[in-house]
């Protein structure tokens, strides 16, 4: 491979076709560059994330551990609010390139035999999301059930038409059909195009605006020491709605997407690492069977779109009072790791959090990645979110509960809320109260009345502060009742 060098424009396929982008296109979201570039199949309605219309299919050219270059499947992501600058060597799939020689593709057709799209505005990010339901069913060698195809298009709105023809076209596939977007978009010639820039560095400026992707962590430790102000960036998820919305910019940024060690997600002898560039979606297939009630949590985070291409170290270096993992975290004592150029510092994470968005971080560090403990068969877990829909929605309240047990006896508990301060908090005088008592309904029950004398929730458009506190006593009784099925009777 070609020695290291620095770029101002980002390469990347869009239905095939190669764009090379730099200056201030670089800065666009993804959806207003295709707007702008005969593309306007992809449409934007809520610019937060949230309804899914401007749906597009992503993937991206990568090395693998055995040092291979491969492209990574398609998936589904918002393009309303994810720069273009994050697309560098990747390949885009939008609704215009679904047609397979002028024709309509499985997908769209069942769409049309089971009207399954009136205005046309929540219609394309549908067929794009369930593209990528039939073009993975399709590798995996698996069928499309009702289920599986809810579960698919969680982050798409339909505003007129009614899911139940959605789903009727989904379950309908005839994924014999179905002509492989792998076999059309990501071939070795393309992907030989690009693997010579994959140790490339990019420097993108326009203006006020500066871009930057070193090749290297020794490279962007440096740069951050340099410019202390500079944000970092991973997917966007948070940080492009604030930008959509005039809240904050993304103006002067760095991102670590081209470090590969970044993406590492691995079992180690004292827990799993979860790199700084790990997507939600990768940490809830990988936390299937070591830490399940994690992953469990993860199915119901927010979207595949949002899951596709927002991380863990985002969520929690994001630092909301009501981040969906933040409190599954404390309750597992994982530590965030910090790098400098003085070097690593380690943090748990019961440690990180001060006061409303105020973090033990100094300015010159980057979070490398997150490592989550996993515990033994003696203890058990509960983490629950409640919103008032199931999916796609911003959490009210959030719980966690980890117990260490012998027999009946509570020998160590962990208990953590958000939602309820300006920041989630771990609540050690509940942790001392039910350490050494028996797990029992009476002191759950006890708990969940003690809870409301230490949280000071506030009213917001989500929920009052009063039903905060209802639902904060309620959870612990609702953590009783799933965990009691689990501990077996003296």
């Amino acid at each position: 491979m070609a020695d290291s060098k620095i770029r101002n424009e980002i390469h990347v396929f869009i239905n095939g076709v190669e764009h090379r982008i730099g200056g201030e296109k670089a800065f666009l979201p993804l959806a207003q560059y295709l707007r702008n570039h005969s593309l306007p199949g992809t449409k934007v309605v809520c610019a937060e994330g949230d309804c899914g219309a401007c749906t597009v299919l992503a993937s991206k050219l990568q090395q693998n551990p055995e040092k291979e270059i491969q492209w990574s499947s398609f998936q589904t992501i918002n393009s309303c609010i994810a720069p273009m600058y994050l697309f560098d060597l990747g390949s885009l799939v939008t609704v215009e390139g679904l047609e397979t020689q002028e024709e309509l593709n499985e997908v769209q057709e069942k769409m049309r035999a089971f009207h399954g799209g009136q205005c046309g505005y929540c219609t394309p990010g549908m067929v794009c999301a369930l593209s990528a339901l039939a073009e993975n069913s399709q590798c995996a060698g698996k069928s499309i059930s009702e289920k599986k195809a809810r579960n698919h298009l969680t982050g798409n709105l339909c505003r007129c038409t009614g899911y139940e023809p959605i789903l009727q076209a989904a379950t309908n596939l005839d994924l014999s059909k179905w002509k492989s977007l792998k076999d059309r978009y990501l071939t070795a010639e393309q992907g030989n195009t690009f693997a010579s820039m994959l140790k490339d560095s990019l420097a993108i400026e326009a203006g006020t605006r500066r871009f930057l992707a070193p090749a290297s962590l020794a490279v962007a430790v440096d740069q951050k020491n340099q410019s202390p102000e500079m944000r970092l960036v991973a997917g966007a998820t948070d940080l492009g709605v604030l930008h959509n919305k005039g809240k904050s910019f993304l103006d002067n940024v760095m991102s670590l997407h081209k470090i590969s060690d970044t993406e590492k997600i691995e079992r180690r002898a004292d827990g799993v690492w979860v790199g700084a560039r790990v997507t939600l979606t990768q940490l809830e297939n990988f936390v299937e069977s070591t830490l399940p009630e994690l992953s469990r949590l993860l199915r119901i985070f927010a979207s595949p779109q949002i899951k596709n291409q927002g991380t863990l170290v985002g969520n929690v270096m994001n630092g909301s009072p009501i981040g969906d993992s933040i409190p599954a975290l404390l309750a597992l004592d994982a530590i965030v790791h910090l790098q400098s150029v003085s070097g690593t510092r380690e943090v748990p994470l019961s440690q990180f959090y001060k006061a409303y968005k105020v973090f033990d971080v100094k300015p010159n560090e980057i979070a490398t990645g997150i490592l989550i403990p996993v515990l033994g068969s003696e203890w058990k877990s509960r983490f629950f979110k409640v919103s008032l829909r199931k999916d796609l929605d911003i959490s009210a309240v959030t719980f966690a509960a980890t117990l260490k047990l012998d027999g009946q006896k509570i020998t160590e508990a962990r208990f953590a809320m958000g939602g309820v301060g300006p920041t989630v908090v771990r609540l050690p005088e509940l942790e001392k109260k039910a350490q050494g008592q028996n797990f029992s309904e009476a002191l759950f029950a006890d708990l969940g009345k003690q809870v409301r004398t230490l949280i000071k929730p506030i009213s917001d458009l989500r929920a009052s502060d009063e039903y905060r506190l209802k639902v904060a006593e309620n959870l612990f009784k609702k953590c009783h009742l799933e965990l009691e099925q689990e501990i077996p009777c003296p």
